[in-house]
């Protein structure tokens, strides 16, 4: 028979129900004796159970004794009564743990549970709480957290934009998405391109490299492809050899035929585009009308097959500058209509104008980057892609904003062709993200850029592409009219800002009280230079002239690293992170670098200033 203990100090008696000795003997021999697996396994149970209830009923009496004369505190399920007794009059909830259940399973460093956003990439611990904030456009947009994969950064000089960059980008590429760096001026991407084993190409005046603004490029050789398909579903179509897939084979030629022609037109409408920017540029001001009208037609004639009115230039012998040039000259008589003129000599007087621009790029430090057969072909089969363009000088503004959108039209034309092949089952589907950093170094040259950089943007397929703009205040938007852009991009990610920007960026989005001071004081603690932070950097500086001696005597070796870490300003690394519209708070963060990013030096864009203070500090040893 079971007996009940009732521990009579207690605010609530607690009662634990025991069976007898003889009663839990009779029950091991039950278990013994039985056959039935199930009956079994029930019996071991209970047997299980009573011996657990004796353990915790010797536990607690042990606890409730005591042989000094003091006064014994009640017990009851929370805990002793009293001063000292432990007792917990409100029993706190376990801690939760947010994670992968590989990350979970092993070392995860953001161990306390928050609500901060966990979608795709970790960015760092978020500064209130320590949790995990994750975060890529991709992956944002997949799990509905925003309505397109667009992003914009927009933070002081010095801050680490580049750093949160470089960690999206290794993010997208661990997930199988291929990241291109299509303006890289500082380079902020070669590094980590290289690291990954994608693919570099430097672009730049002076024998560097050349994009050929009428070349085809991998739209070209898509739709050469797709032609090429297109003539073997033909000779697939016999209806006496194959009544069965006739009809299906019809209808994919016919699909196809279709893709192609607007792949064409598409195509077309790229080149002119881009050409027309890039002249634009050259010129200072706006084309006229009839000079776009006769650019478009004089880039569509030049691939036109002569037998039709053209030139033949094609995606296996493409033209380059000079032959836009010499065709315009010519007397065709689509140009003269363009140009509403009935004569030759009008039409060479009012293309005049467009000559003299097609001219100067076809000179100089132009002619050498766009006058020419392209060196760049991105690979979509590596990792990361990465246009370097930072041999051009950075005082030569207008040839880097030339660069820069010759790039962004490559790289954006490189994942049109991709799409096009998925699309016609010739190639596999591939998820892009593209990274516009510097975005301002275009948008100063006027409201006309703005306008190119949204149609090359718009001329690309929307599936599937991400796209993550970088810039230092949305002053520059506002002046070059390209204020839809941020508009348009469904997550903003801010790091430290002064006053008046956020006055700026109040117009266009929301911010708590909180969220402005921590903006504001991140970028004027960083000004401020506390003298902890003063006094570590001197002594810093002390330890590497120290070392830099003891290195000169042959005290220590050159891979030896004695010295404290460098210091960092205040506020460096730290966003916010605002998704969607409307008054929902945003996730503040810290950028976290792992100690085998940090190794690699990917990072590190202060190599040259570095170099120079090593080879100071080596002086002043000797």
């Amino acid at each position: 028979m079971a007996k009940h203990q009732t521990f009579a100090k207690s605010a609530k008696p607690v009662k634990i129900s025991v069976l007898s000795d003889e009663d839990l003997t009779k029950l091991e021999a039950r278990e013994a004796q039985a056959t039935n697996p199930i009956a079994k396994a029930w019996l071991s149970t209970l047997v299980r159970r009573q011996y657990t209830r004796r353990a915790t009923l010797a536990a607690t009496e042990r606890a409730r004794e005591d042989s000094s004369d003091r006064q014994v505190h009640k017990l009851d399920g929370r805990g002793f009564h009293g001063p000292g007794g432990g007792r917990m009059s409100t029993i706190m909830p376990p801690v939760e743990y947010r994670g992968t259940n590989v990350q979970i399973a092993g070392l995860f460093p953001w161990i306390v549970g928050a609500n901060a956003p966990m979608l795709g990439t970790p960015l760092g611990p978020h500064l209130a709480t320590g949790a995990p904030v994750c975060f890529d456009p991709l992956s944002a947009k997949e799990a509905k957290a925003i309505s397109a994969p667009a992003c914009m950064i927009i933070a002081l000089n010095g801050f680490g934009k580049s750093t949160l960059l470089r960690r999206i980008a290794l993010g997208d590429i661990a997930a199988g998405v291929r990241v291109l760096w299509p303006g890289d001026v500082k380079p902020d991407g070669r590094k980590l391109t290289e690291a990954v084993d994608g693919q570099v190409t430097e672009v730049g005046y002076g024998g560097i490299g050349r994009i050929n603004l009428l070349d085809p490029g991998p739209i070209g050789a898509a739709i050469d492809k797709l032609s090429s398909h297109i003539d073997k579903l033909r000779g697939q179509l016999n209806f006496e050899q194959d009544p069965e897939n006739y009809a299906a084979i019809e209808v994919q030629l016919a699909a196809q035929e279709l893709r192609r022609q607007q792949t064409q037109y598409a195509l077309f409408a790229r080149m002119e585009n881009i050409m027309g920017a890039e002249c634009e540029i050259v010129r200072g001001k706006k084309l006229e009308d009839f000079e776009q009208t006769v650019l478009a037609s004089g880039i569509r004639l030049l691939y036109t097959p002569v037998d039709k009115g053209g030139v033949g230039h094609s995606a296996s012998h493409p033209a380059i500058l000079t032959d836009l040039i010499d065709f315009l000259v010519s007397d065709n008589e689509e140009l003269m209509e363009d140009a509403v003129v009935s004569d030759v000599p009008a039409y060479l007087a009012a293309i005049q104008g467009l000559r003299r621009t097609l001219r100067a790029m076809t000179k100089g430090r132009y002619g050498e980057v766009f006058n020419g057969h392209s060196t760049v072909r991105l690979d979509v089969n590596k990792p990361s892609m990465c246009l370097d363009m930072s041999s051009v000088p950075q005082d030569d503004e207008m040839m880097r904003a030339a660069v820069l959108l010759a790039g962004w039209n490559e790289a954006f034309a490189t994942i049109e062709a991709a799409h096009v092949l998925a699309d016609a089952g010739l190639g596999p589907n591939l998820a892009f993200h593209v990274l516009m950093d510097e975005l301002w170094q275009v948008l100063q040259l006027g409201e006309m850029m703005a306008q190119r950089i949204d149609a090359v943007q718009r001329l690309q397929r929307v599936v599937g592409v991400a796209i993550t703009f970088v810039t230092h205040s949305l002053e520059e938007l506002e002046k070059a009219g390209a204020l839809g852009l941020f508009v348009r991009c469904r997550a903003r990610i801010i790091g430290p800002v002064p006053a008046v920007e956020i006055t700026r960026l109040e117009k266009v989005m929301h911010f708590s009280q909180t969220e402005k001071s921590m903006l504001t004081n991140w970028s004027n603690a960083a000004d401020l230079n506390s003298p902890i932070d003063q006094k570590n950097a001197r002594i810093r500086k002390a330890a590497k002239r120290i070392r830099a001696a003891a290195m000169a005597a042959g005290i220590v070796g050159e891979n030896t690293e004695s010295t404290p870490a460098a210091p960092v300003a205040s506020g460096t690394g730290q966003f916010l992170l605002k998704l969607g519209e409307g008054v929902r708070p945003g996730s503040p963060f810290k950028v976290w670098v792992t100690p085998a990013e940090r190794a690699s030096g990917i990072h590190n864009t202060d190599e040259r200033l570095e170099a120079a203070t090593k080879d100071r500090d080596q002086g002043f040893a000797a």
